[in-house]
């Protein structure tokens, strides 16, 4: 049986995580975001002070929990404003950007029917043979009223600025639109009008 593979790419609070939540449910393929990964990596780093990555483990995908080297993680504890920044800092390096790489490509692996993925390299880099590739964008101000929103108020305009900057500027798998993909400016679109594009594209395939 052929598995189905869709990569979202884009930039921070442009709907990535939803649009693949819901995307996912509705074609019965597993979901997950790369960012998470960055986040627990950054969090195990905050209580151990090490990057030593002998065990990462997915424990639970609804909701998300980690176990790293032992110590247990829920997807509660990873958005910090610390965890925000540190994250987006070590997917410059390379070494976790390949520990990271790995751990997707066994989930896509041992997925069932499919996978959906979102991040920031996933079409470019991770997944280059993809079935869709989708790339999703909107203006600054949008996204940074969504992330805003999301977060609380706990994360500024500033730092998702800062988080573009690291994400488009930095040498190992910067933010770029893959080859082949659909963009998609959702900035008036609703999420089911998101969904109806990608869906309509994927039956091109």
């Amino acid at each position: 049986m052929t598995k189905t593979l869709i990569t979202l790419d884009g930039p921070s609070g442009v709907g990535k995580t939803t649009i693949g939540k819901r995307l996912a449910s509705e074609l019965n393929l597993d979901f997950f975001s790369s960012g998470l990964l960055y986040r627990v990596i950054a969090l195990h780093n905050e209580k151990t002070n090490s990057f030593n990555l002998n065990e990462l483990e997915i424990v639970s995908n609804h909701p998300v929990v980690f176990k790293v080297d032992g110590n247990v993680y829920e997807e509660t504890n990873l958005y910090t404003p610390q965890i925000n920044t540190k994250s987006s800092e070590i997917a410059q390096l390379s070494e976790i950007r390949v520990v990271v790489s790995n751990v997707l490509q066994f989930m896509f692996n041992n997925s069932a029917a499919g996978f959906v993925v979102e991040g920031r390299d996933m079409g470019s880099v991770v997944f280059k043979n993809a079935d869709l590739k989708i790339y999703l964008d909107a203006s600054e101000v949008t996204r940074s009223e969504r992330r805003i929103a999301q977060s609380g108020n706990k994360e500024t305009v500033e730092d998702l600025r800062a988080r573009d900057s690291r994400d488009i500027n930095r040498n190992n798998s910067p933010l770029i639109i893959p080859d082949d993909a659909i963009v998609i400016n959702n900035e008036n679109k609703s999420i089911d009008e998101v969904i109806k594009i990608i869906k309509e594209n994927l039956k091109l395939q």
